[in-house]
């Protein structure tokens, strides 16, 4: 059985894609969804993270759930020779007091590897610094708190997926780590800081980046401070300073009809338009070699358009990516972010 993690909210939508794939999937708490056969090498829109090979461990007390999640990682972790973390978490809105006894039973069972595996403990690596997305070396052990007394547990290593991607996201729950920043005009900023995290990828200096939709300059604000020049395209103009910026050149006009000159390194845009009209922009762009990576956000109205998506993952197949990712980030709302990585 493999667990994964979601929006609360979206369980019905990574049903459907799981069962797209031929599992059989089922709800078991605000955002986790659970499966039982189906396609390993599927990555759905709305999973941020996985819980591969998921044991069930039941108990009524801290120390008896310790030794139960300790005698589902042990034999894993004795035949691994690599590093390895632990995640303690609950389901997304838990009730009162559950964080707190999944930190406690983290820790417990991390003093039982410590006191009885001393040679696997030797190989632990603390969760902070977080890791980056692409580092698929280290061992994940996830505890995942369903509620006081029934709880998931997962020891894997990540995998390399066909979209070039691992399955395993490095942070707990998926959740990339994003610092405020009070620059910006606007918090958009932390869909695109977040897309980034996962391409463990982003412009650099020297690097020319078009931000369609750019106004009121969220999304260029993020791109400056990592010293790419950047080409903003909006109907109406940046905020204040940023207008003024000198690695910027705004251009008054129409997001989907603007085309550059010659090729650029990054197209980011968190343009607000219908779906489909987004993801023709992603296409097109990739059909005309026009950047070499990408981040798009295809917003939503509602849920019964999700099914969109669906052959989304073959049609960016078919430009031969060396990354290509769609993903419900936690920073999105009825919205899901493209990233694309063209290979060198």
């Amino acid at each position: 059985m493999r667990a994964y993690l979601c929006t609360p909210g979206s369980e019905a939508a990574l049903g459907a894609e799981l069962k797209r794939g031929r599992a059989h999937a089922q709800a078991v708490a605000a955002g986790v969804v659970t499966a039982e056969a189906g396609d390993p090498d599927q990555d759905p829109v709305f999973a941020r993270q996985v819980l591969p090979d998921t044991t069930v461990v039941s108990a009524a007390s801290v120390r008896t759930l310790a030794e139960a999640c300790y005698a589902a990682v042990e034999p894993i972790l004795d035949r691994g020779d690599g590093p390895f973390s632990l995640h303690a978490l609950t389901a997304p809105d838990p009730p009162p007091g559950l964080a707190s006894r999944a930190g406690l039973v983290g820790r417990e069972t991390l003093a039982l590897l410590h006191d009885r595996r001393r040679r696997a403990w030797r190989r632990y690596l603390p969760p902070d610094p977080p890791p980056s997305a692409a580092d698929g070396d280290r061992l994940l052990v996830q505890i995942l708190a369903l509620d006081r007394g029934r709880w998931l547990v997962s020891a894997a290593a990540p995998r390399r997926l066909p979209n070039g991607a691992f399955d395993l996201a490095p942070w707990p729950a998926g959740a990339a780590p994003v610092a405020v920043d009070r620059a910006p005009p606007s918090r958009a900023y932390q869909k695109l800081e977040e897309a980034f995290a996962w391409m463990a990828a982003a412009p650099g200096p020297g690097e020319v980046v078009i931000d369609l939709g750019a106004a009121p300059g969220g999304w260029t604000a993020t791109v400056l401070k990592r010293g790419a020049r950047v080409v903003a395209v909006d109907r109406a103009p940046l905020a204040g300073p940023l207008a003024r910026h000198e690695r910027v050149a705004m251009l008054i006009g129409n997001a989907f009809t603007y085309v550059p000159a010659a090729p650029v390194d990054w197209l980011v845009s968190d343009v607000v338009a219908e779906p489909p009209r987004s993801l023709d922009l992603v296409t097109s762009w990739l059909e005309r070699g026009l950047c070499r990576s990408l981040v798009v956000t295809v917003k939503f109205k509602g849920k019964a358009g999700y099914g969109i998506l669906a052959d989304l993952p073959a049609r960016l197949a078919r430009f031969a990516p060396a990354f290509a990712r769609i993903k419900q980030l936690a920073h999105n709302k009825n919205e899901v972010t493209v990233m694309v990585r063209r290979a060198p």
